[in-house]
């Protein structure tokens, strides 16, 4: 008979060591690129924090896209190569 998938199969993929490593990384990655594009961001008067306007775009052009690309990366690294190899039982 078949083996089916189910909720055992979908709690034992979430809870390896590598996913759950992936998600954190992807986490962290993501409280530090906000950190950063908030600490670049304008301030509503226009005074900016002793950079140069064009530095402080380029950087906050660039931790905006780290926000999102970083986390969606570690979690596609870590879905792709952190799944875990269950010995077959043989039933």
């Amino acid at each position: 008979m078949a083996h089916k998938h189910g909720l055992d199969d979908l709690l034992h993929f979430a809870s390896a060591p590598r996913l759950r490593l992936a998600v954190t990384l992807a986490a962290v990655s993501f409280a530090i690129c906000h950190v950063a594009v908030m600490a670049t961001a304008a301030t509503p008067n226009g005074i900016t924090v002793d950079l140069d306007e064009i530095p402080r775009q380029l950087i906050h052009f660039a931790a905006v896209f780290c926000r999102f690309a970083l986390p969606l990366g570690f979690m596609i690294v870590g879905m792709g190569f952190g799944r875990s190899r269950r010995p077959r039982d043989g039933s």
